[in-house]
């Protein structure tokens, strides 16, 4: 009998190459800067931790306290003062 073969195959055990990581769009988040957040409004980065898809925030929003934000997922746009 033929054995069925997986729908998909998953690169970590594929032995491919992980996906290169996004390239750096110009604005680094650090400590001090002053933010907007669609969900929580503006706010001030505290502190910044980790590297790459790891990176988060921390993030004091006028509104809504501090809060820690995963910069890959978190769309913080940079506010002048």
């Amino acid at each position: 009998p033929r054995q069925a073969q997986p729908a998909w195959t998953p690169g970590w055990l594929s032995g491919a190459p992980a996906p290169a990581p996004e390239p750096d769009r110009g604005t680094r988040i650090r400590a001090g800067l002053k933010v907007f957040h669609n969900k929580f409004g503006e706010g001030k980065v505290l502190a910044v931790e980790g590297a790459g898809a790891d990176a988060r925030a921390q993030v004091s929003f006028n509104r809504h306290g501090t809060k820690w934000l995963a910069l890959s997922v978190a769309k913080l746009t940079p506010v002048d003062d």
